[in-house]
């Protein structure tokens, strides 16, 4: 059985929830290619990798700054690309993205997490053609509102939010099914 490694720029806590897992914690900054080469090399070859980092930021477009978009930038694409550069996968390896409902985020306000988030899904769809002959498959997660920290900025999740438990459920059982689904749909009703 092979070993489940977590990895978020949060050490401390990444270190207990490893423990309350049984997993092995590997701190980085998505953001920043030396950690994720680092990263890359320490967790070696991946049978499954989830990719569920991101950032959210409300602002409008007159109101929006660089600095701000590149921030989210970072951790809703970028961090992405630098794992799909440097990540080394197994036969057969999966790799989930978590992703959105276009329609659910195309809003006033968050025109900068739109347009990160849907960049990122343009990249599965490239990176699904580029590893094919490596045997990489990929699944791009398409999520409604998951109850997590990321609403923060915001105010708080939507009242009909998942729970985190249930959306982490239901991903597991879409990424690992056979066939595992190029692009996987979790409603909140199910």
């Amino acid at each position: 059985m092979g070993r489940l490694w977590l990895s978020g720029r949060n050490g401390q806590m990444l270190a207990s929830l490893a423990r309350d897992l049984g997993a092995l914690a590997a701190p980085a900054e998505l953001g920043h290619e030396l950690e994720v080469q680092a990263l890359a090399e320490e967790v070696g070859p991946l049978d499954l990798l989830l990719y569920a980092a991101g950032a959210v930021q409300k602002a409008g477009l007159r109101e929006q700054n660089l600095a701000d978009l590149e921030r989210l930038a970072a951790a809703n694409l970028g961090g992405l690309a630098l794992m799909l550069k440097y990540a080394r996968f197994n036969p057969q390896a999966r790799v989930g993205v978590l992703g959105v409902y276009p329609d659910l985020i195309s809003v006033p306000g968050l025109s900068a997490y739109a347009a990160t988030k849907l960049g990122a899904e343009g990249l599965v769809n490239v990176a699904r053609k580029e590893f094919r002959r490596e045997g990489v498959r990929f699944c791009l997660v398409r999520l409604p509102a998951v109850a997590t920290n990321l609403w923060a900025p915001l105010g708080g999740p939507p009242k009909t939010a998942l729970h985190p438990d249930l959306a982490a459920l239901r991903i597991l059982e879409g990424i690992l099914a056979e066939p595992m689904p190029e692009v996987l749909e979790i409603r909140q009703a199910m």
